[in-house]
């Protein structure tokens, strides 16, 4: 009788123990490749956002620089600070030369009538040539700067800024230019006491601010009748402070108070104002590009005009 052959099963042992260890090796080695391809796509997105704050800082930083220059321009020479002058002084003569021809109305004052008539209607025509000369100073500035907002655009380089693999960025470019003042900035014209009569009508009239004595800014301080006919108009710009004169700055842009936009959709705009500007606000677009979107990042800066020069 034949015996039966016995074979061992070491082999199919073994065997299964290889392919185990080659499944778990497999294993692990797609791990290890997904954890690399996670921590490279991590890397690619964190330089990605590297590069594009880095890219709004710079634009941010142009912005910044070109809303200081335009808003240097505003006061120039100290344009509104003199016209401010220019207007209260016009304003204090056809005053008393409205009281003086009061009085000459009385009969003892009969030889001066004539006399105080033709001087109370000369300081009238003069207030009003400074009031158009006003204006004409509101368009002048208007002008100027969208002219030289118009020869930047230009020259202002386009397309691409940077590009990479994954990302790209463009040129900043000026979508949006508004004129305005800042809030709770009074006038740099001060009442000078010499007038108590015209002083208590303006204290009355809330014309004049407590405790700095200057008149408020934006304001279109009219006299009593019958001269109240008549346009006083301040604007706001800072006084001097003890003969030093504040200079052009950035500002937040929360306290700018918007009177007319200037220049948008890439032509300037029929502006119309009643207030000499003391403030500026830009916003320019950077158009940014992940390969797959493109996103518009607004750039704003907002600056004030240098302050008055001291009064002479």
């Amino acid at each position: 009788m034949r015996k039966a052959l016995f074979i061992p099963v070491t082999f199919n042992s073994n065997h299964r123990k290889r392919h185990g260890l080659r499944s778990h090796n497999g294993n692990m080695l797609s791990m290890v490749a997904l954890l690399l391809g996670l921590v490279c796509f991590a890397c690619l997105t964190s330089f990605g956002f590297y590069m594009l704050l880095s890219q709004q800082k710079n634009g941010q930083s142009g912005t910044d620089q070109y809303a200081l220059t335009s808003a240097s321009t505003l006061n120039a020479g100290d344009r509104i600070g003199q016209m401010n002058n220019v207007i209260e002084r016009c304003r204090e003569l056809v005053y008393v030369s409205r009281v003086n021809n009061d009085k000459a109305q009385l009969p003892m004052n009969k030889l001066y009538q004539a006399l105080s008539a033709q001087l109370l209607d000369e300081s009238r025509e003069n207030a009003k040539l400074v009031e158009e000369e006003r204006k004409n100073q509101i368009k002048l500035c208007v002008k100027n700067l969208q002219a030289t907002i118009v020869a930047t655009k230009k020259v202002a380089p386009t397309g691409k800024r940077l590009s990479l693999p994954m990302f790209e960025s463009a040129y900043p470019q000026i979508e949006i230019v508004r004129l305005g003042y800042i809030k709770g900035v009074q006038s740099n014209v001060e009442n000078l006491l010499v007038i108590p009569d015209l002083r208590e009508f303006d204290v009355e009239k809330k014309y004049i601010q407590k405790g700095s004595n200057l008149y408020l800014g934006n304001i279109n301080a009219k006299l009593p009748g019958p001269d109240d006919d008549l346009d006083f108009k301040l604007s706001a710009l800072p006084a001097d402070v003890k003969k030093t004169i504040s200079p052009s700055r950035l500002t937040a842009p929360d306290v700018f108070v918007t009177t007319a936009t200037i220049f948008a959709q890439d032509k300037p705009l029929d502006a119309k104002m009643d207030q000499l500007p003391g403030a500026i606000q830009l916003q320019e677009q950077m158009d940014v590009s992940n390969r797959q979107a493109t996103s518009e990042l607004k750039l704003t800066s907002t600056a004030t005009a240098s302050g008055a020069s001291p009064s002479p």
